[in-house]
């Protein structure tokens, strides 16, 4: 095969583990040919609660504030930005504090961790509404140097089959003569996510790679095969190492969250690639520690110049490092472009002679046809670890004193190569010639072997795995094309127990990129859609991907468009007037296509006359509510109405007919309204005037629906709760009754629990009582108040409206509290519930409650709860 990319087969040889030396922290600016990128653990500590939320802003504004003295050039989110992917708080939360980011012009990317998305879908619509594509290509940060490079479903590199949004995405980011790419993959990342992964790295070959994702090592620096998600096949961390990361030589760097354990939310470990070169991967995560995490975050200094990446742990709210060496370590990194390529594997399968004649003459030349040899895969020989037998009939003494191998090996851009190396494992002893050139021999009796040459040491299979000869390729031996291999292996006794042979071939390469080709002017159509709207049309032309437009036209600020194809519309053009637009193509490098140039004419303004004044009646439906129902004009249409009175703000009605309502009219007042009508073209008719006077106001009261001591029918027994026990129609008349509050414990008016042991407890007791409203749009300021010791659920006519100290996911019968408060600590912090009269309905209604045990053995469990608001007048 041809050896030309970043991906390569397993090396023969490993490369152990390099793990930095602690250094001091930093007390000056950064040097000028360094650079930072910041790695923000998960935030979810910070954003579930407004008690912490502030800390993830005093980490994100400390970013804004140190971007100069570090010369931070990225900051990387690992996933977990909230706690519960449902809830919209968390996500206002998050988005609002890596806003200042995005606001202060520094660039950053986010990933989903297992909290941010549905692990039993793979969706999560909060994490699309809150972080985009758009978001990020749209940002203002994006540069020649440094720019949103797209995501899954965009299609930039053909068909993705796919579209995840902006959960697996990628950004590029040049700092002088440094060329990284950030690759941002989702939690478990799936099969379809690692293709699209390998279609970026495919067309960035000139870049380095910091790949990040939600869970990769964990504390004890191990790559964990467990996994959570059910909605795909997911890719453990190991499979992720074997079939991409190592693969994919271009990556130097893994980051990610998820993993801790008390304190400890850290470990790194390196690895070689298949490449041979060092992959750091590294785990920083704080969130186990006080406070939702203390405010802790990592970042990485790197100077290229002298091969080092310098890692700090800095707190921005506690105002200091961390500096233990799992902390503060410095690793090393050849950002140089040149990397080791494997021009040959270990393990590879050779042609071979094993023959006590005199060697062919020419054997190990270009050209030489080795037809009738043999073949198979290394190891080769005979005895310890052997993939193919090569041995000759017994006895020993009719063994050769040499086997001979040959290999051809098709290399590309030979100019590109340097530090070309053999390595070769053969015991006893071994010569290496290339294209017919001697490069080399090892524990032989003579520098220029023949079928009759001995070894002149005897060497173990161990021994020559843990010691191989290595030799140096000279410049100009290798050529473009087919290059010939060839190797002897020779014993030093024929009777020996082992003679094996592998080997393989290695290579720095420096690729010279060529600059890449901007993108082909877009094919691109203007449509006026009104006298003062033009939408513009664009795909992509032929030539590299295209991530944007802009669109100008003389007089209008210049537009922006994201993707291949799309629209976007000039809505202020003209009327009655020949439009020019120049649309150009911006490629995901930030190279610029010519413009193409689309025309269109605007149609005049049709001068219409204004609809007539619509009919109108006002009703006062209450003291306080006032409807407004109105009607087009016969052969007027409208497109709706603009009703106004003197101290209300207009309000607005769609449609031809219809009816708005004021709903904060002043009692016992004359009042006037005005009713305009809207045109379809937005002509506004006369004013309909209509008159109505409120009647007299009356003051709300107080009003309990149900009290503390109200009384319940209650269900205490083992086994599957009835079905359709909430509902307002189920007969709860077998139930037991008492008043409460209902448990056992101290302070309990009606006695429910089991004979003992408590081991015969069931986890869970169920309430059910009921109340009748007359009128429920006569209620307001509903407030549901539950204390309850342990957990509670609460249901309104059988609805849940509430939950406290319970799992988020679904309970039943046999489902445990979250936490044990006391009896006085439940009565302090009660479940408290805004309960909007809707939720209620004429007749009957019921509200139910489980409550659950958080153990069996606890002191007491006490419920009791009221409904209370206000009747209007």
């Amino acid at each position: 095969m041809i050896h030309r990319a970043r991906t390569a087969a397993i090396a023969l040889l490993g490369v152990a583990a390099v793990l930095g030396s602690t250094l001091a922290v930093p007390t000056a600016q950064a040097a000028e040919d360094t650079f930072t990128i910041i790695v923000l653990p998960d935030t979810q500590g910070y954003t579930a609660t407004t008690t912490y939320e502030q800390t993830m802003g005093a980490q994100t504004q400390w970013i804004v504030d140190s971007r100069q003295q570090l010369g931070t050039k990225f900051v990387i989110q690992v996933g977990d930005l909230v706690e519960s992917w449902p809830n919209v708080n968390h996500w206002e939360r998050a988005s609002r504090y890596m806003k200042t980011l995005d606001d202060a012009g520094v660039p950053n990317s986010v990933l989903p961790g297992n909290h941010d998305l549905n692990i039993t879908t793979g969706e999560s619509s909060t994490y699309d509404t809150y972080f985009p594509p758009s978001r990020y290509a749209n940002a203002s940060w994006n540069s020649a140097t440094v720019s949103y490079g797209g995501y899954l479903g965009q299609n930039l590199y053909g068909p993705d089959g796919i579209d995840r949004k902006n959960k697996d995405n990628f950004a590029l980011l040049t700092v002088g003569t440094t060329k990284l790419l950030i690759l941002n993959l989702e939690f478990e990342s799936p099969a379809y996510t690692l293709t699209w992964a390998q279609k970026v790295l495919d067309a960035h070959p000139d870049r380095e790679v910091i790949l990040a994702t939600h869970g990769f090592i964990n504390t004890a620096g191990v790559r964990s095969s467990h996994v959570i998600r059910t909605d795909v096949t997911p890719i453990s961390a190991v499979t992720l190492w074997n079939e991409f990361v190592s693969r994919n030589c271009s990556i130097f760097m893994v980051v990610n969250g998820h993993w801790h354990d008390g304190d400890l939310g850290e470990a790194r470990r390196t690895d070689a690639n298949s490449c041979g070169e060092p992959v750091h991967q590294i785990l920083s995560d704080y969130q186990s520690r006080a406070n939702g995490g203390n405010g802790w975050l990592r970042y990485y200094t790197f100077n290229p110049t002298a091969g080092t990446v310098d890692a700090y742990t800095y707190s921005p709210t506690l105002r200091q490092y961390e500096t233990d060496d799992s902390s503060r370590f410095t690793l090393p990194i050849d950002l140089s472009g040149a990397k080791t390529e494997v021009l040959l594997p270990g393990g590879s399968t050779w042609k071979w002679r094993n023959s006590t004649q005199t060697w062919p003459i020419g054997w190990n030349m270009p050209g030489y046809s080795d037809a009738s040899w043999g073949t198979g895969a290394a190891p080769l020989g005979w005895g310890t670890g052997v993939a193919t037998v090569l041995d000759l009939a017994p006895p020993t003494s009719n063994r050769a004193r040499a086997m001979i191998f040959r290999n051809t090996v098709t290399i590309a851009d030979v100019d590109e190569l340097s530090d070309v190396t053999v390595t070769t494992r053969a015991d006893d002893g071994v010569a290496v010639w290339v294209n017919g050139t001697l490069i080399g021999t090892s524990h032989l009796q003579s520098t220029n072997p023949n079928s009759s040459t001995y070894a002149d040491a005897t060497r173990s299979t161990n021994l020559a795995t843990s010691d191989p000869a290595v030799f140096a390729v000279p410049d100009g031996l290798l050529q473009d094309g087919a290059n010939v291999i060839a190797a002897s292996a020779h014993v030093n006794y024929r009777a020996t127990a082992n003679s094996t042979f592998d080997l393989s071939m290695t290579a720095r390469r420096t690729t010279v990129s060529e600059p890449d080709d901007p993108p082909g002017a877009p094919i691109v159509s203007a449509t006026a859609t009104s006298p003062t709207s033009v939408e513009v049309a664009w795909s992509a032309g032929v030539g590299a991907p295209v991530a944007s437009v802009e669109v100008a036209r003389t007089g209008m600020t210049t537009l922006t468009g994201t993707g291949a194809s799309g629209t976007v519309t000039d809505a202020a053009a003209p009327p009655n007037t020949a439009l020019e637009y120049a649309v150009t193509a911006i490629g995901v490098d930030g190279q610029r296509s010519a413009p193409t140039v689309a025309t269109v004419t605007t149609p005049p303004v049709v001068v219409v006359d204004p609809p007539a004044a619509p009919t109108a009646t006002a009703t006062a439906t209450s003291a306080t509510s006032v409807d407004i129902a109105w009607a087009a004009a016969a052969g007027s249409p409208i497109s709706g109405v603009e009703v106004t009175r003197v101290g209300m703000t207009a309000l607005a009605g769609s449609g031809e007919t219809g009816t708005v309502t004021d709903a904060a009219a002043p009692p016992n007042t004359a009042l006037e309204y005005a009713v305009t009508a809207i045109g379809v073209d937005g002509q506004r008719s006369a004013p309909t005037v209509v008159t109505v006077t409120t009647p007299p106001g009356g003051e709300p009261v107080p009003t309990t629906l149900v009290a503390a001591t109200n009384s319940w029918r209650y269900r205490y027994a083992a086994g599957a709760w009835p079905a359709g026990w909430t509902g307002v129609g189920f007969d709860d008349s077998t139930w037991s009754q008492g008043a409460a509050p209902l448990g056992f414990g101290s302070g309990i008016t009606t006695v429910v629990d089991v004979p003992p042991p408590t081991s015969n407890r069931p986890i869970s007791m169920i309430f059910r009582t009921s109340f009748d409203v007359a009128d429920p749009s006569k209620l307001s300021a509903l407030v549901l108040t539950a204390r309850a010791d342990d957990g509670v659920v609460v249901t309104v006519n059988g609805v849940e409206v509430g939950r406290l100290r319970m799992p988020t996911t679904a309970v039943s019968a046999g489902t445990y509290a979250t936490a044990a408060p006391n009896t006085a600590a439940a009565a302090s912090s009660p479940l408290v519930i805004a309960i909007p009269s809707s939720a209620l309905v004429p007749g009957k209604n019921v509200i139910a409650a489980s409550t659950h045990l958080n153990y069996r053995g606890t002191a007491g469990v006490q419920f009791t709860a009221t409904l209370e608001g206000m009747t209007l007048p």
